[in-house]
Parts: structure tokens; C-alpha cells; sequence
């Protein structure tokens, strides 16, 4: 625990060396202090603070009668070792053990270090604060960019997906034109096979035509050979007669 040093108060009057002291009261006081070293263990080794107000004799022993062996200033940090009614047993931070009176320590560190850790952490928390500010300021351009290049996209999606249904829109017509192409191809062959069935159908009744022709004028012919024949028959039997 810490603690801080009071306002000075007048040094209790203790007895001197000089003062004779009982033996029974010395046994008393004796097994007093080990009673107390056994109930002061809890507070062992414990950080206390000299409360500020002036400097404060560290003695040998409980009393104004012991010798000075220090003087602790305000402020100063003290380790507990034992409590012994209004007395502590304490170390300074250069090693110096004695007891000083309890009164003048406090578990709250002084004010002058609480304002300089407040300071200290005003200064950490403004640095952070700053540094928060600047990675703020980063994130928000960032972010600007980030939004930019998405508006971007979002335009190539766009144009992209225009294409895309063109493209898909072309692709049906180029189908159906293809399917169109091979239906015509279709119809222009049945339609050859057609042709050569009435080319061959049309030379064959040509030649059909000619026989007849060709049988027409034999026919004739011979039917003029044998009007010839008679003729002359006739013609020969009339010149007999005569």
C-alpha cells in the first residue's frame, strides 16, 4: 500500500533514555511486539506513501526517544514490514529500515505524482488520439477510393452485361439464321433432285416425241411409196387396154 505524509503535528511525548522503565512492563511491551509482527504478516512487503506535508524522522525503535537514522521526505514511497500500534515498521527505497509514526502514511500516492501520471496519460492518450486521427484521415481516403473504384466496376458491369445480352441476343440470330441457311440448303437440294427428275422426265419425252415423229414420217413415207406403187399399176393396165 502507499501512503502520504499529514500535516506535521507535534512529536508525541515519549519517554527519554534516561527515563527508568518497569521490567514487567518491558516483558508486556515485549510480548505486545511479537503479538503484533505475527498480525502485521498480512501487510508485508506493502508500498505505503509519506503523506505531504513535511519531513518525517525515521527512528530505531517506537518512539521520539530512538535515534534518527533518516528523514523521509512528502511524497516519498515506503515498503511496510510490520504495524505496531500507532508505529510502522517501513524500508526506504535507498534501504534505510526503521519505524515512523503510522499517522503520517497513506495508501494514496501524492498528488504531484498523480497529476504527472494524469499528464503522462493525457500525453499517451493525445498521441493515440493523433495517431487515431491520422489513421482515420487514411481510412477515409481509402474509403474514397474504394468507392470510386467501385462506381467504376459498377459502370463495367454494366456496359459488360449490355454486351452480354447483345452477345446472347447476335448468337439466337445467328442461330436462327444458320437454321434458316440449312432449311434453304435443304429445300435448294430437294429442289435440284426435283430439276433432274423433270430433266430426265423432259428428255425422255423429247425422245419419245422424236420416235413419233421419226414413225410419222416413215409411216408417211411408206404410205407414199405404196399410193406410188398403185399408181403405176393402174397406169400400166390402162396402156395394155389400149
Amino acid at each position: 500500500m502507499k501512503f502520504y505524509l499529514l500535516e506535521t503535528e507535534p512529536m508525541e511525548n515519549t519517554p527519554t533514555h534516561a527515563t527508568r522503565r518497569c521490567p514487567a512492563a518491558g516483558s508486556l511491551a515485549a510480548c505486545c511486539v511479537v503479538v503484533l509482527l505475527l498480525c502485521a504478516e498480512s501487510v508485508l512487503a506493502q508500498t505505503w506513501y509519506v503523506k505531504p506535508t513535511a519531513e518525517i524522522p525515521l527512528r530505531r525503535g517506537q518512539g521520539s526517544d530512538y535515534k534518527i537514522l533518516a528523514i523521509v521526505p512528502d511524497g516519498a514511497a515506503v515498503t511496510l514490514l510490520e504495524e505496531a500500534n500507532s508505529w510502522a515498521k517501513v524500508t526506504t527505497k535507498e534501504g534505510k529500515e526503521g519505524w515512523l509514526l503510522k499517522r503520517y502514511l497513506t495508501e494514496q500516492p501524492p498528488l504531484d505524482q498523480v497529476l504527472a501520471e494524469l499528464r503522462r496519460e493525457n500525453t499517451e492518450l493525445e498521441e493515440e488520439a493523433a495517431m487515431l486521427r491520422a489513421e482515420n484521415k487514411e481510412l477515409v481516403s481509402i474509403n474514397t477510393a474504394l468507392s470510386d473504384t467501385l462506381d467504376n466496376n459498377k459502370e463495367q458491369l454494366a456496359s459488360t452485361t449490355a454486351e452480354y445480352q447483345k452477345l446472347i441476343s447476335d448468337t439466337s440470330n445467328v442461330i436462327a439464321i444458320k437454321n434458316s441457311l440449312t432449311q434453304s440448303q435443304e429445300t435448294i437440294t430437294k429442289l435440284q433432285q426435283e430439276l433432274g427428275i423433270v430433266a430426265a422426265e423432259n428428255k425422255r419425252l423429247k425422245a419419245s416425241r422424236n420416235i413419233k415423229w421419226f414413225l410419222a414420217g416413215g409411216g408417211t413415207l411408206i404410205f407414199g411409196c405404196i399410193i406410188g406403187m398403185i399408181s403405176s399399176r393402174s397406169k400400166k393396165k390402162k396402156s395394155s387396154l389400149y
